[in-house]
């Protein structure tokens, strides 16, 4: 398959669950509130307002952004997406003080692959992880204060899955191909002495009954439970997320060890219940 078919198979996908969670905006508000507090919490100087830099890869429809929230106190609001009609719409929607701190910066095809698996034979993975992060970050800007990963990881990895020839034998080393290319994309965009937020949707009631957890259930317990028995998505599967940031030479040269916050439970489109985590990521000095 050539890169440009490829690539075009994973744009119409990603259309058509935007086009299928435009709607949304109301079913997403917990999670929303959940990942722009995530943000907040990490945004400079959080005593004044405004000043900051701020990049969102995966943003979609924006609906699990509160834009005006976050434009109190970025002054910059990149959002990154393979889908530019999506990012247009969440531009339109806002008021005119937050469009003028808005950027979109689409189509990028953030997994870094699309580009590399139309070859007849696909490079080796170190090489694939080189050039798949660089043609990523030579379509961005860089030196932002914080850098948010919204549940894209997961979505990639399904393309992968779903769109590339002979996927099911290689698809281990493409996903953690995957991971690493993301991983040190998020690492590489922020400043010195920023963040990055990772945020994985780890599993869903299709696989896990969510739906019956209690009131002041332990999901922190739950998500290394699952981590550890391998019922999660392979991609988002914090234990993963830490082998590769160790076994990668770059990200152990370069990263602290990750912070992990506290997940939540966020119902969510095709009327799925999704486990959430966040990992806060950050440069060694």
């Amino acid at each position: 398959m050539k890169q440009s078919a490829l690539f075009r198979r994973a744009l119409r996908a990603e259309q058509k669950g935007n086009r299928q969670a435009y709607n949304l905006w109301d079913r997403f508000r917990s999670h929303r509130e959940r990942v722009t507090a995530e943000i907040l919490a990490l945004a400079p100087n959080a005593d004044a307002a405004g000043g900051g830099r701020l990049a969102v890869l995966g943003a979609g429809n924006a609906n699990d952004l509160d834009l005006e929230a976050l434009s109190t106190r970025f002054d910059e609001i990149h959002l990154v997406d393979i889908d530019p009609a999506a990012v247009a719409a969440a531009i339109e929607r806002q008021d005119p003080a937050v469009k003028g701190k808005l950027r979109s910066h689409a189509p990028v095809d953030l997994s870094g692959l699309y580009h590399q698996l139309g070859r007849p034979n696909w490079p080796a993975a170190d090489a694939m992880v080189a050039e798949g992060t660089a043609k990523v970050l030579q379509q961005l800007p860089s030196n932002f204060d914080v850098v948010a990963s919204c549940c894209v990881a997961s979505q990639m990895s399904w393309a992968l899955a779903n769109f590339v020839s002979g996927g099911g034998q290689g698809l281990p080393m493409l996903e953690q191909a995957l991971l690493r290319i993301h991983l040190r994309t998020l690492l590489r965009l922020i400043r010195p002495g920023g963040s990055a937020l990772l945020v994985s949707d780890l599993t869903s009631s299709l696989f896990f009954p969510l739906g019956a957890l209690q009131p002041g259930d332990d999901l922190r317990r739950l998500v290394a439970a699952l981590a550890a028995e391998r019922r999660a998505y392979t991609v988002t599967n914090p234990e993963l997320v830490q082998y590769v940031l160790g076994g990668d030479p770059e990200l152990a040269a370069t990263c602290q060890p990750p912070t992990l916050g506290e997940p939540w439970l966020w119902c969510g489109p095709k009327n799925l219940t999704y486990l959430v985590y966040p990992f806060v990521l950050r440069r060694r000095t």
